[in-house]
């Protein structure tokens, strides 16, 4: 008896030990757009207030084999329904929709004890098997991801997987806040095949070694009302602080805003790649 009580206790302290875990009641609405928002997150999530230049560039999770985390692929209940993780490397594909999750848990610790970074290519499944790799392809763009999933969640119908910030901006869903998405288990015995690292089209509006000009500047464009609040992004290079509009689907599109906002509001920026 007293081992069935210290197996309970166990799956409670793993079940409030996962980022996505912790107040999972309030991720039972759908992601909403706040007015100063850099994407569509819950209300008490989102992105930093800078964000890292390197966020384009970072790398696709390097998949390898691991053993399996021995007490977080048993079975757990949350809000009533218990589910059954998969205890082995077994072929899996599901499409369903992909959502992310950022600031709010960055820093905590995963269902496997790990700290959670939203800077790194990693997700959240609700039975894959704990940790393990995927590839995510976003099926309105064909862009793809490799993530480490080494978290349980999200628990809201109809969404498969929690992505990472720097996953969710890989495949473009930061500021829909989720999009539908086909996951499948990699076989560690076969190649993958993924979308190359795009570089994006930005309108760099300004660059300040001061921020307070930087965030001026970015009030400036807001009032405006020419720019969606979600493409003004400010980003640290260094003792610099960017301020980019963005990104574009092509070089004539950027070209026609960078006009705009030169002849009509003074802004003078420049078309740029990241």
């Amino acid at each position: 008896m007293n081992n069935i009580k210290g197996i309970i206790f166990l799956l409670i302290a793993l079940y409030l030990a996962g980022c996505q875990t912790n107040n999972v009641d309030n991720n039972n609405e759908d992601p909403v757009t706040d007015s100063k928002s850099k994407g569509a997150y819950y209300l008490d999530d989102g992105p930093e207030e800078v964000i890292p230049e390197n966020l384009s560039s970072i790398p696709n999770a390097t998949p390898k084999k691991e053993p399996l985390n021995k007490f977080s692929n048993r079975p757990y209940k949350v809000f009533g329904k218990t589910y059954y993780p998969m205890t082995s490397l077994k072929p899996y594909t599901a499409t369903g929709y992909a959502t992310w999750y950022g600031k709010k848990y960055h820093g905590n610790k995963t269902s496997i004890g790990e700290v959670y970074d939203m800077y790194k290519m990693t997700a959240a499944h609700k039975t894959l098997p704990l940790p393990c790799y995927v590839k995510v392809t976003n099926l309105k763009n064909d862009k793809t991801v490799i993530v480490r999933v080494n978290d349980r969640g999200p628990f809201v119908k109809d969404r498969i997987i929690d992505l990472s910030y720097a996953a969710a901006n890989r495949l473009e869903i930061i500021e829909k806040g989720s999009e539908l998405v086909k996951v499948e288990l990699i076989d560690l015995d076969k190649k993958v095949k993924v979308s190359k690292i795009n570089k994006q089209i930005y309108i760099q509006a300004g660059l300040f070694s001061d921020e307070k000009n930087a965030n001026n500047l970015i009030n400036k464009i807001k009032k405006l009302g020419t720019v969606k609040n979600e493409n003004i992004k400010k980003i640290k290079n260094e003792d610099q602080f960017q301020v980019l509009i963005g990104p574009f689907k092509n070089n004539q599109k950027a070209k026609i805003k960078k006009d705009e906002l030169s002849e009509n509001f003074f802004i003078n920026g420049f078309i740029v790649k990241r």
